[in-house]
């Protein structure tokens, strides 16, 4: 089984106003890092071994809590958000190449579900802004350069 040794480079930034966004970063099953953000942007940056055949590089927002949405007017269905904790995912370079368009092509699997307009949502497809605690997902495959290819 072939081996490539791929850099990572994932640049996030975040809106807060009460606390720092806490995240994980995750290659397949193992943690890269556990952190805060703390600058605009924030980058990580890694290498790995990377064998042949498919993987998740995986981003999870592990801190967001009810009390960081302010809403307007809180009591109606009727509001706006003034205040709120996010997560952006802004960029994912593989080998020093952008996926541009490509981090759009994942999902992101929420902690526990949420009701909206009477339906249950446990996940969002092509969602680089984490708005809740879960998981943001991107498969993609080595050999690097053949999947990139494939999904351009």
């Amino acid at each position: 089984m072939s081996v490539e040794k791929l850099n990572f480079k994932i640049k996030l930034s975040g809106t807060f106003w009460n606390k720092r966004p806490q995240f994980s970063v995750w290659l397949d099953d193992a943690v890269v890092v556990r952190s805060e953000l703390q600058a605009d942007p924030h980058v990580v940056a890694f290498e790995r071994d990377i064998t042949e055949g498919k993987h998740t590089l995986s981003i999870r927002l592990e801190n967001k809590e009810d009390s960081d949405v302010v809403k307007d007017n809180a009591d109606s269905d009727n509001y706006t958000i003034i205040k709120d904790m996010l997560l952006n995912i802004d960029d994912i370079e593989i080998d020093n190449i952008s996926l541009g368009k490509l981090i759009w092509e994942t999902k992101f699997v929420l902690d526990r579900p949420i009701e909206y307009q009477g339906k249950t949502i446990t996940e969002f497809e092509r969602c680089v802004n984490l708005g809740n605690n879960g998981t943001y997902i991107l498969e993609f495959s080595s050999p690097f350069y053949l999947w990139l290819l494939e999904n351009l």
